[in-house]
């Protein structure tokens, strides 16, 4: 389901205009990532868990040329589905 189609679910569950289901859709996502952004974890009682995890850093090898790249270590957003939400999917 790509964003679009989320915008004209939320719009007819909730009986309201595309625009305002957009601007839902749009807060909900801006807090999330503003939470992360301050290293926060972002729970969702009954879905789940956003947060950030530390991948650590890397040597890369390209087989094409052989030539060994670093990549630094950084933070990557993850999800962690809440029991709810894995029982549903369950079923």
């Amino acid at each position: 389901m790509e964003k679009e189609e989320l915008i004209q679910k939320i719009s007819e569950k909730a009986e309201v205009s595309k625009e305002e289901a957009t601007e839902v859709l749009d807060a909900f996502t801006s807090s999330i990532k503003e939470g992360l952004m301050k290293g926060e974890k972002v729970i969702i009682a009954g879905f789940g868990t956003f947060s950030l995890s530390k991948r650590k850093a890397q040597t890369f090898k390209n087989p094409r040329d052989q030539q060994v790249y670093e990549i630094p270590e950084r933070m990557i957003p993850h999800f962690k589905a809440g029991k709810n939400l894995q029982d549903w999917l369950k079923k």
